[in-house]
């Protein structure tokens, strides 16, 4: 009788190590920026957008805003010394230089004075370093701001000039002042 306990114990140890060396052995190494993410979210998120027009705004006419979003803090620091004139004169080149897989990617509208505009939320994903927002007014002026892409944002298109603010930010006026480094950082 002895013999069969001892053989049952023996087997059952034997298992039982078996079965925890193939579980902790067989397992594949999940990438680091798998393990970094809470489980089952995939780390994207989605940016909210207002916008206010002006019903004066560039001088009664449509206006070209593009929100950049950058994976690439080179990139990033590159877009924040160009005007918006100089964005849209080389945007395209831009982007084929930097694919929407790897660097950036840009949402694109154009709005006319005093338009009531509702924007979709822009998504964004979990590599996004920082984004920039580009308003195409005829006047000279750097007409960009950057953004926290992990912030809402509220952009206002005055007549002259545009700004942009957190959404939890109280809105204010964006006066005459230059647009080369506002918004939210």
């Amino acid at each position: 009788m002895r013999n069969r306990h001892g053989w049952r114990r023996t087997f059952v140890t034997l298992a039982g190590t078996f079965l925890f060396l193939l579980l902790f052995t067989a397992c594949p190494k999940v990438p680091k920026v798998v393990r970094t993410t809470v489980p089952g979210a995939s780390g994207n998120s989605q940016l909210d957008v207002k916008v206010h027009i002006s019903p004066k705004a560039n001088n009664n006419n449509p206006i070209a805003v593009d929100l950049v979003l950058v994976s690439d803090k080179k990139l990033l620091q590159e877009l924040m010394k160009m005007s918006a004139k100089e964005w849209f004169e080389k945007r395209q080149q831009v982007e084929l230089d930097h694919p929407k897989e790897t660097a950036l990617a840009t949402q694109r509208w154009e709005w006319v004075p005093g338009q009531q505009v509702q924007v979709d939320r822009v998504p964004v994903k979990f590599e996004v370093a920082g984004g920039v927002v580009f308003a195409n007014y005829f006047n000279a002026g750097a007409h960009r701001a950057s953004i926290d892409p992990r912030k809402g944002v509220l952009i206002t298109l005055d007549d002259e000039n545009f700004c942009v603010q957190t959404l939890k930010d109280p809105p204010k006026p964006c006066g005459r002042v230059s647009n080369s480094n506002q918004g939210s950082k």
